[in-house]
């Protein structure tokens, strides 16, 4: 067993989040910057649903009392699985998946939660699914997803995270970032201009993949300013260990003395 050493991060979601074979993929994104500063828990599962992933959540969030990490930040992303269309095994009801959503916020917000994560200062980032790009999808897969019913579940994420910003206490706090509204930004709309953000339709490119993290920097820099996830201020989120140019090299206990420890939770 390893000490707590370091605050987390928590990633949990689906193939998007998991992907670790596409260059600057989110996973590999989160390393780079916040290397020496909290750890990146890479909790994504290829093809599963809110559903599928719900009974996990006691697996992968400690129970109140165990010693284990301060999470600082936990993403969840799921919603493309979610959003194929019946009568395919997979496909989630709207209301089912705004109804798991809800179960996991409650988990990580609730005075009443059985998680220790209830009771230590988290920030929840909400990314919705990306628009599919149907173009790429290859057949016999088209009629899976559309337009139009993966839009249902982006609203409900974009519904959930309004919900829960008015009920924040202080300890935690709720962002949305859009991805189909960014990635249609960006694309000029849903057509053709979408086409080097994915290789499928559906799982992203480093160009999709850079899109999700424009707009995770905004966050940061915008309604998280100052909360110690600026991986690039070291005033904001310092390096848990010091620069090796800044220790006393006669004294090696020293570096025990220049430990960061973050002024926000």
């Amino acid at each position: 067993m390893a000490n707590s050493f370091q605050d987390c991060v928590i990633l949990f979601g689906d193939s998007l989040t998991e992907r670790q074979d596409v260059p600057q993929a989110l996973f590999e994104r989160m390393c780079q910057a916040y290397a020496r500063k909290l750890d990146i828990l890479n909790r994504g599962f290829g093809g599963y649903t809110s559903t599928g992933a719900l009974p996990l959540f006691d697996e992968i969030f400690a129970q109140k009392g165990k010693d284990a990490p301060r999470v600082r930040l936990v993403t969840l992303w799921f919603g493309t699985n979610d959003s194929v269309h019946f009568p395919n095994p997979r496909a989630t009801h709207p209301t089912q998946f705004k109804n798991n959503y809800k179960i996991i916020l409650d988990h990580l917000t609730s005075p009443e939660s059985p998680f220790s994560i209830s009771q230590t200062p988290v920030h929840i980032l909400l990314i919705t699914p990306p628009p599919p790009y149907l173009p790429q999808v290859p057949l016999p897969a088209k009629w899976v997803r559309s337009e139009e019913r993966s839009l249902e579940f982006v609203n409900v994420v974009r519904d959930l995270g309004k919900e829960y910003k008015t009920k924040e206490t202080g300890t935690w706090t709720i962002e949305v970032l859009d991805l189909w509204k960014a990635m249609e930004f960006k694309a000029g709309g849903l057509g053709d201009g979408l086409a080097p953000f994915f290789h499928d339709g559906c799982h992203m490119t480093p160009e999709g993949y850079g899109v999700l993290w424009e707009e995770y920097r905004k966050i940061v820099s915008g309604p998280w300013q100052g909360h110690g996830l600026d991986w690039e201020d070291e005033n904001d989120l310092p390096m848990r260990v010091p620069s090796v140019r800044t220790i006393d090299h006669t004294r090696p206990d020293s570096v025990l003395e220049l430990l960061g420890l973050p002024s926000y939770r």
